[in-house]
């Protein structure tokens, strides 16, 4: 190897090493408030859908750093307002068709003094085979609903 070539990489591997750099989360940004879950109301006949719903915000608020364990700057609660089923035909004869569960659940913030500071709406399927019940697509769901919660929660400042 030349010597130009070995100074070059020699300088380049101290300036990389020398270079510190991190990245630092905006305080101001969105998701770095803390919030208490509170049980979801269910609206619908489906059966223990509100705590399946409750079961998949807990793990992804958790996993998101986003859950306060006892008392937190906000509170989140969740009401599942409505749902709809419809079959979606199998590509052949030999097989059972499946059929999508379409969730729709609303969403409210309330600050410490009970204030309503944010609500949306949302709505995600799962789905279940022919001959299961409508529930076998809700834990699908509201693992996805939840998620669109969580995210919409971190992009949000309140």
């Amino acid at each position: 190897m030349s010597r130009i070539r070995l100074l070059t990489l020699l300088l380049l591997s101290v300036s990389l090493a020398a270079c510190s750099y991190s990245f630092v989360l905006d305080g101001g940004a969105g998701g770095s408030q803390d919030f208490v879950l509170r049980p979801s109301t269910n609206r619908t006949t489906l059966i223990e859908a509100g705590m399946t719903l409750d079961t998949e915000l807990e793990r992804t608020l958790s996993s998101m750093g986003m859950l306060a364990p006892e008392s937190g700057e906000y509170i989140l609660h969740c009401t599942l307002t409505s749902y709809s089923s419809q079959a979606i035909t199998s590509p052949s004869l030999s097989s059972d068709d499946r059929y999508r569960l379409t969730i729709h659940v609303a969403a409210r913030v309330l600050d410490a003094q009970g204030k309503e500071v944010w609500t949306m709406g949302f709505s995600d399927q799962g789905t279940y085979p022919e001959r299961g019940a409508e529930e076998d697509g809700l834990e699908e769901a509201s693992r996805r609903v939840s998620l669109q919660i969580a995210r919409a929660l971190a992009a949000v400042a309140l």
